[in-house]
């Protein structure tokens, strides 16, 4: 009996479950449960059997959590607004990191370098003694990748092309357009009240630019896999842009770099497909 563990960004929420589709050979699904969870159990609920499902209410002991199938997934979704301070992304990964270990053999961490927060990330799993095999998502030269957004364009090549045209430019993948909401509610609950008064009736562009430090952009991409739902997704996007009278461009998105990570695990705990 195999197990392997993911530790993965709200964000990918969609990508998440459409990877987990794809793989016939996965017996049962664990998700732990947490508040940045509780969108991605429902998402599994819809798409399979409930004897497929366990929701762990947390990761204790190994008694508590015995194996029961050939192979298990143990997934722990973090919340998308630790985005927003780079020491917390850092310190939530790692944690989770350790606290899946004890029940996996092997860990996939759903993350790129997230404005390089992570860009140690290798170093500090070593440093904090994890002992199972753990990868992180890369690219075509066997690097991190920079984000999420850089993993659903397929290689670095890409990003970094559109990004060599104009620096001015909003990426948005499903999660973000579901979720960049939050980053602004997130900054604003970390306010203190009079700075809170101060910017409570600002636009939308200028909490955005509080949140992330930017919000001139000229351009909004959106990164489309096949598999999301198209006209949601648009119209996510086309608000967005409207806050910042953008232009909208809409590319294709896949999966390929999260579908070679999972592959590798599997090849590292010799499973076949």
């Amino acid at each position: 009996m195999k197990r392997i563990g993911i530790v993965a960004c709200q964000i990918f929420g969609e990508e998440l479950l459409e990877l987990l589709s794809e793989y016939e050979i996965i017996d049962r699904i664990i998700l732990v449960n947490s508040d940045s969870s509780k969108e991605f159990q429902k998402m599994l609920e819809t798409k399979y059997h409930y004897d497929k499902i366990s929701i762990a209410r947390e990761l204790c002991s190994k008694r508590f959590l015995k194996r029961q199938a050939p192979l298990e997934v143990v997934i722990n979704i973090l919340p998308f607004g630790l985005h927003l301070y780079a020491e917390d992304i850092k310190r939530e990964v790692v944690a989770a990191s350790k606290e899946i270990e004890k029940h996996v053999d092997y860990i996939l961490l759903l993350y790129g370098l997230c404005g390089n927060a992570l860009g140690s990330i290798r170093e500090l799993l070593i440093n904090n003694k994890i002992k199972v095999p753990f990868d992180i998502l890369t690219n075509e030269k066997g690097e991190i990748m920079d984000d999420c957004i850089c993993a659903l364009m397929g290689s670095s090549e890409s990003y970094l092309k559109e990004l060599e045209q104009t620096n001015d430019v909003f990426f948005m993948t499903p999660g973000w357009a579901k979720y960049w909401p939050k980053l602004i509610e997130e900054k604003m609950r970390n306010l203190d009240s009079k700075r809170k008064a101060e910017v409570s009736d600002a636009s939308v562009k200028e909490k955005f630019k509080l949140a992330l430090g930017s919000s001139d952009y000229k351009k909004v991409i959106g990164i489309e896999p096949e598999f999301t739902d198209k006209k949601e997704f648009r119209a996510r996007c086309k608000e967005f842009a409207s806050h910042f009278n953008s232009e909208l461009v809409i590319k294709d998105g896949n999966i390929e770099t999260l579908r070679e990570s999972f592959d590798k695990a599997l090849k590292e705990l010799k499973i076949e497909k």
